[in-house]
């Protein structure tokens, strides 16, 4: 009879309950891409959202706003006030709802299918025009002998990627970054030299990435090979939508990377760390924009993808 009780006994330990902890993996962000991190918690919603709601550990970012409550029951999850942010959602329902498991957010049902890659269409560059200087050629070709443009975008006229490089060489030297190349900017060009890098010694191909000019410096032997305009993280240095400054290598390449979070392509993605990469984007305004990446002209991304490899070093600066 005390051998049963025993045996009986074993059985009940090893029989899982409800609250029995699992590894439940909790979704933040990195960059524009989702990145998780993995806790012991109960099974069940309520305990997964919890841990989200509790905020990021060093490193990661979130979008979920922070005055904000949620009522939980069963799978169905009500937030005060309403949970409308794109990439918020994506962080809850990656996060409440593994594989193909429905949950329902403010009163619509989401599985991560939802969150999956559209059709991809090619970036256009913006319609919008600034007044070309007098002689477009001899701006280019001055640009290009420092860097800002290759030598085949001398075409003679004042297009996208001319007013590009004009932004990226007023950044660089200090001018108002508006694009018109205006008499102080004419001024500059005239006496200006090719930028020096921060590091000078180092063999082989390297980016550097200077957030407060919205500058990419692509390096080869200490050497600018080419100086390309680029809007960073609104977030500054905080991994919440910044770009935090370090030094990393490129660990990963995609000609078209999805966004899961912000629902978008990323063409010619090469990525430093996490979710953030240098990247191509239908327009690259003279501000900080992005949600951390590094955005680049379209034209200009096709040309970073090729010069970046796999360890090629990055410097945010």
């Amino acid at each position: 009879m005390f051998r049963a009780a025993l045996l009986s006994a074993v059985v009940l330990l090893t029989v899982p309950t409800a609250a029995q902890a699992a590894t439940k993996r909790i979704y933040f962000t990195k960059g524009e891409q989702l990145a998780y991190v993995e806790r012991d918690l109960p099974s069940g919603v309520e305990p997964a959202l919890k841990a989200l709601m509790a905020g990021p550990p060093p490193g990661y970012g979130t979008t979920l706003p922070t005055a904000m409550t949620a009522k939980v029951s069963g799978t169905k999850i009500d937030f005060t006030p309403n949970l409308e942010d794109h990439a918020a959602l994506a962080q809850v329902v990656y996060t409440t709802a593994s594989g193909e498991d429905e949950v329902t957010v403010d009163g619509k049902a989401y599985t991560r299918e939802a969150f999956g890659p559209t059709r991809y269409v090619e970036p256009e560059p913006p319609a919008r025009k600034l007044p070309a200087p007098a002689d477009p050629k001899q701006v280019q070709t001055k640009l290009a002998a420092l860097g800002y443009l290759p030598t085949s975008a001398v075409n003679g006229t004042f297009d996208y990627r001319t007013m590009q490089a004009v932004l990226a060489f007023q950044a660089w030297s200090g001018l108002q970054r508006d694009g018109v190349v205006g008499p102080m900017t004419l001024a500059k060009l005239k006496s200006a030299g090719r930028p020096l890098p921060l590091d000078r010694t180092s063999k082989g191909r390297r980016v550097e990435i200077y957030r407060a000019q919205g500058v990419v410096l692509l390096i080869n032997d200490g050497r600018v090979v080419r100086a390309i305009h680029t809007s960073t993280g609104i977030g500054g240095d905080s991994p919440d939508v910044g770009t935090p400054p370090g030094k990393w290598k490129i660990y990963r390449k995609e000609v078209k990377s999805w966004s899961v979070p912000y629902k978008t392509w990323l063409p010619y993605a090469a990525y430093w760390v996490g979710g953030w990469a240098l990247h191509g984007y239908a327009d690259v305004p003279a501000r900080p924009a992005s949600h951390g990446c590094a955005r680049l002209p379209l034209v200009e991304a096709k040309y970073v993808y090729d010069f970046v490899s796999i360890g090629t070093p990055v410097q945010v600066i």
